[in-house]
């Protein structure tokens, strides 16, 4: 056996030499690259992060606005009687409660939850013959059958100490996406602002992946609700623990890999 490993490791290192030998004139990966931080790039990582979270501050008031409006406008239509309590726009006046007699505690019957239960045995099951290729999407579905089976034991043993309700959970999901709002500037300034681009570009780029949170968190809202409306406030775990923070700050890698894919190949020398 030892014989066997050292001759693995002895033509790894005979192929690393060819390799090495074969594209010697190769440039480096500028994923490798070491960015020059120039005083203007410096100044750019500084200044465009405070100019962003200084107008999205200011604008609180309109987006929270926009925001009610686009909730209860797709409320409204898909009749759910939810409507907004107070006419405020901040996130702490944001309030939303139930319309008429309806009820507001939602909780799953015991045959929701049996039927949960065995859909997610079953998905969890399901799982072990994937193969090895699907293995990211295997773990991200048995993640989703753990939070869920985790949720299940807590409302089938304790379901009046769940403290949430379908309102808590739209305060949350609205106050975590601004949140993220406000990061991103600042993530971007590390990732972004110190590459060699056109600060047109890296304006436009920012604006692109603010506007794109501008109009999914609303909408998510909405999905949300309409989920908890129809189903129960049993799934509210999955959708905060699986789509809520997670998925958002997924979301802002994605566009982010976006942006930087379009980076020119001196960008960062």
């Amino acid at each position: 056996m030892m014989r066997l490993r050292d001759a693995a490791f002895d033509a790894a290192a005979v192929a690393i030499r060819d390799a090495r030998k074969r594209h010697a004139g190769a440039h480096q990966h500028r994923a490798l690259h070491r960015v020059t931080a120039t005083p203007y790039l410096i100044a750019q990582a500084i200044l465009l992060p405070l100019l962003f979270c200084a107008v999205l501050l200011f604008a609180e008031p309109y987006l929270m606005g926009f925001w009610r409006d686009c909730i209860v406008f797709w409320l409204t239509r898909l009749d759910v009687p939810l409507h907004v309590l107070h006419q405020t726009s901040t996130i702490d006046g944001l309030h939303f409660e139930w319309s008429n007699s309806a009820a507001g505690t939602y909780m799953p019957s015991f045959t929701m939850m049996l039927g949960s239960a065995l859909v997610t045995l079953l998905v969890f099951f399901f799982t072990g013959s994937m193969s090895n290729k699907s293995l990211p999407l295997k773990y991200l579905i048995r993640i989703v059958c753990v939070v869920q089976g985790i949720a299940l034991l807590f409302f089938w043993f304790a379901p009046s100490q769940f403290p949430y309700t379908i309102p808590d959970h739209m305060r949350n999901i609205i106050s975590i996406g601004y949140m993220l709002m406000l990061a991103i500037p600042v993530m971007l300034a590390i990732g972004y602002y110190l590459l060699h681009l056109s600060l047109p570009i890296k304006i436009i780029h920012t604006v692109f992946i603010l506007s794109y949170f501008m109009l999914m968190i609303p909408h998510k809202v909405v999905l949300h609700t309409l989920i908890l409306y129809k189903m129960s406030l049993l799934y509210m775990p999955v959708l905060y623990i699986c789509l809520g923070a997670v998925f958002d700050v997924l979301l802002f890698v994605a566009l982010y890999s976006w942006a930087v894919s379009m980076l020119p190949s001196n960008g960062t020398d």
